[in-house]
C-alpha cells in the first residue's frame, strides 16, 4: 500500500508528499526499561521509497511515545496528549530529523494541534513542544525547516493566539513555515487563506504558508460549492480552479489529498483510489488527471493567470475611458446644438443690417458658423474614440475567456 501510494504521488507529478512519522513507533520503551535503541525500520523504509520515487517528504512528527504520554492510563488518548516533559519531546524529534536529515527537510510539529480528536493539550503545552522541537531539530540539523502544526480551523485564531502568548515559548519566531488547511467552497477557501496570512503576519509571522491539506469529495452529496456539483467532473473543475487561485494569492505548497479513506466527504475526497487488495490497479479520478496537469505545467498556468488578470484590468481601463468619451460626446452635442442655434439669429441679422454693419455681422455669422464646425468635430471624434476604446474592451473580455478556458483546461 506505502509503495502504490508513492507511486501514483509521483505519477500525479507531486513535488511533496506528506507523510505521519508516528514518534510511538520509533521510540517503544517496554516497562521496566529506561531506555532502548530507536527501531528506525518503518522510516527508513518510507524514506526509501520517496528516494526512489524522486518525492521531497514534509514527516510530521505525531503519535506521543506511552513513556512521554501525560495520559498513559489512557491508551485511547495517548496518542494525542502532550508530553510530560517538552524538553524530552523536543530532544525525540531531533534525534529523527538528524536520522533522516539525508531525505528529509521539512518537519512539521504534530497534526491540527488546534483539534480536540488530534490533540488534547493546552495551546501553552503545545507552544512548549513546537519550541522544543524547533530548538532541537535546529541543533542538529541546521538547515531543516520547521513547520508550524497545520491549523485547521483558521476562523478562530484564538487558540493560536494562546501559543503565540505563551511565556517563555516565544512560538512566534520557533517555525519557519506556518501551516493551514483548508476545505468549502472555492471563495471561501482563498478569502480564507488570505485572511489568516494577514493575522500571521499582523502578529509578525513573515515566513511563507502552506496549505497542508486540501481537497474536494467527487461525491456531489458532499459537494458543498454550488458552481461545483455533479459528482467527478466537479471534483476536478474544483481543484483546477482552486489550487490556481491559491498560487495566486500566493500560497507556495498546497497538498491535495491523494487517497481515499474514513468515511462521508472524506470517503471520496482522493484523486486516486486504491483497493487494499495487492496488484488490484489504482483506479484514478478525473481529479488525478486535473491535478498532474497543473503540477506539470505550473509556471505556464500560472502566466495565464496574470495575463487573464491584465486582460481584466484593460477591460476595466478600457470601459472608463469608453465612458468618459460617451460623456464628452454628450457634452459636445449639447454644445452643438447651442452652436447650431446661434447660425439662424446671425442669418437674420446680417439679412437687415445697413451696408455699414454687414461687415462686422458677416464676421459673427462665419463665427458662429465655425463653433457649429468645431463642436461637431469635437462630437464625432469622441464617439469615435469612445467606439474604440469599447472594441479594445471585447478584444480583452475575448481574451480573458480565451484564458480561462486555457487555465480551466477545456477545449
Amino acid at each position: 500500500m506505502k509503495k502504490r501510494i508513492f507511486e501514483e504521488a509521483e505519477a500525479m507529478g507531486a513535488e511533496f508528499i506528506r507523510l505521519d512519522v508516528e514518534m510511538s513507533g520509533i521510540f517503544q520503551r517496554p516497562s521496566g526499561l529506561e531506555r532502548r535503541r530507536p527501531d528506525w525500520r518503518q522510516l527508513d523504509g518510507v524514506l526509501e521509497l520517496a528516494r526512489e520515487h524522486h518525492l521531497r517528504v514534509l514527516g510530521v512528527l505525531t503519535a506521543m511515545p506511552s513513556f512521554l504520554s501525560t495520559c498513559p492510563g489512557r491508551p485511547a488518548d495517548t496518542f494525542r496528549c502532550p508530553p510530560a516533559d517538552a524538553r524530552e519531546f523536543g530532544r525525540l524529534a531531533g534525534e529523527i530529523a538528524e536520522h533522516a536529515k539525508d531525505t528529509v527537510h521539512y518537519w512539521e510539529v504534530w497534526n491540527e494541534p488546534d483539534a480536540g480528536w488530534a490533540f488534547v493539550g493546552t495551546p501553552e503545552q503545545y507552544a512548549a513542544m513546537l519550541s522544543a522541537a524547533h530548538d532541537a531539530i535546529k541543533a542538529r540539523v541546521p538547515g531543516a525547516e520547521v513547520v508550524l502544526g497545520g491549523i485547521q480551523n483558521p476562523r478562530d485564531p484564538s487558540w493560536l493566539e494562546r501559543v503565540f502568548a505563551a511565556p517563555r515559548a516565544d512560538a512566534i519566531h520557533k517555525f519557519d513555515i506556518a501551516a493551514v488547511h483548508l476545505r468549502g467552497p472555492v471563495d471561501l477557501v482563498v478569502n480564507r487563506y488570505r485572511e489568516f496570512r494577514a493575522w500571521l503576519r499582523g502578529r509578525g509571522f513573515q515566513g511563507p504558508l502552506w496549505v497542508t491539506e486540501h481537497a474536494y469529495p467527487a461525491d456531489s452529496a458532499y459537494q458543498v460549492d454550488p458552481a461545483f456539483s455533479g459528482g467527478d467532473a466537479a471534483q476536478a473543475a474544483y481543484l483546477t480552479r482552486s489550487l490556481v487561485d491559491l498560487g495566486e494569492a500566493g500560497a507556495r505548497q498546497v497538498f491535495v489529498t491523494l487517497s481515499d479513506e474514513g468515511e462521508g466527504p472524506y470517503a471520496t475526497e482522493g484523486v486516486v483510489h486504491i483497493d487494499d487488495a495487492p496488484g488490484t490497479p489504482a483506479t484514478r479520478r478525473l481529479s488525478f488527471a486535473a491535478v498532474r496537469r497543473l503540477a506539470m505545467n505550473w509556471d505556464q498556468v500560472m502566466g495565464w493567470r496574470r495575463d487573464q488578470r491584465e486582460s481584466e484590468r484593460l477591460v476595466r481601463h478600457h470601459h472608463a475611458v469608453a465612458a468618459v468619451e460617451a460623456g464628452e460626446a454628450r457634452i459636445a452635442r449639447v454644445r452643438l446644438a447651442q452652436a447650431r442655434a446661434l447660425v439662424p439669429d446671425a442669418q437674420h441679422d446680417v439679412a437687415a443690417a445697413a451696408r455699414s454693419s454687414k461687415q462686422r455681422l458677416l464676421r459673427r455669422l462665419a463665427n458662429a458658423r465655425a463653433l457649429v464646425a468645431s463642436w461637431r468635430t469635437s462630437m464625432l471624434w469622441h464617439r469615435a474614440y469612445s467606439h474604440w476604446q469599447q472594441t479594445l474592451a471585447a478584444e480583452q473580455r475575448l481574451a480573458v475567456e480565451t484564458l480561462k478556458k486555457r487555465i480551466a483546461g477545456t477545449p
